[in-house]
């Protein structure tokens, strides 16, 4: 009976371990992270550039970035891998320096949305951007603080960036988005920012209830954004 018994338990055991599911490799991350993030231009109408950095699909032809990466251009384009398509400013959110750009035509997927108040210090983090231009870099780090701010808070990161890596995700050790990489404070070592993933879903949501709507007028960014703009985490 003992044997049995023995058996039984150890049956069930081995049935709930191989129901377990396998732990997503940082490969099969980047397979399923990178098809949302794209490189965001901004230029003058002369074909000039002045602005670039990084860009995350939140929905069908709607990306989120960083305002400073757009702030001093008049015409913006977004590209992924060999395509490059126009964009179109259609909100923003000057507080939080997010701004949503419709793009057409590239082979790219939404990212999976993670809950960024149940990341925690420690765990395994992915960033996915075009730091210095070179699109769809893959770096890793941990979460190594949690900054609090009005509204929700930062996430800081020893995942590798550099300037080109705004606006691009931060994703978590399942592939989920939990940040948009928004700050790189160079007076130090390993000080990266990402500004929470909720902020940037909030305002896809309302950049889909303008185009929902009709054509709309041409948005543009207040003179603030424009200027020399100073991150709420620095000041």
């Amino acid at each position: 009976m003992r044997w049995i018994r023995a058996m039984a338990v150890g049956g069930s055991a081995l049935i709930a371990q191989a129901c377990t599911p396998p732990p997503v490799t940082p490969e099969q991350v980047f397979a399923q992270a990178s098809r949302s993030v794209v490189m965001v231009y901004a230029a003058e109408p002369s074909g000039k550039i002045t602005g670039r950095g990084s860009g995350v699909f939140m929905g069908t032809d709607l990306l989120v970035t960083n305002c400073h990466v757009i702030a001093r251009g008049k015409v913006f384009m977004a590209g992924h891998r060999q395509k490059r398509s126009p964009a179109r400013l259609v909100a923003y959110d000057a507080a939080n320096d997010l701004c949503a750009l419709r793009v057409q035509g590239l082979d790219v997927a939404p990212a999976r949305i993670g809950d960024s108040e149940t990341v925690r210090v420690g765990q395994r983090v992915y960033a996915i951007g075009a730091p210095e231009g070179y699109e769809l870099t893959f770096s890793e780090g941990l979460v190594s603080g949690l900054r609090e701010a009005e509204g929700g808070r930062y996430i800081q990161t020893t995942a590798p960036m550099s300037e080109g890596s705004s606006g691009g995700g931060l994703f978590d050790s399942e592939g989920r988005l939990i940040g948009i990489t928004a700050l790189v404070y160079s007076a130090g070592q390993n000080l990266n920012f990402a500004a929470p993933a909720e902020w940037a879903a909030d305002l896809a949501k309302q950049a889909s209830r303008i185009q929902s709507e009709g054509p709309a007028d041409e948005v543009e960014l207040p003179p603030a954004l424009t200027k020399q703009w100073r991150h709420p985490l620095l000041k």
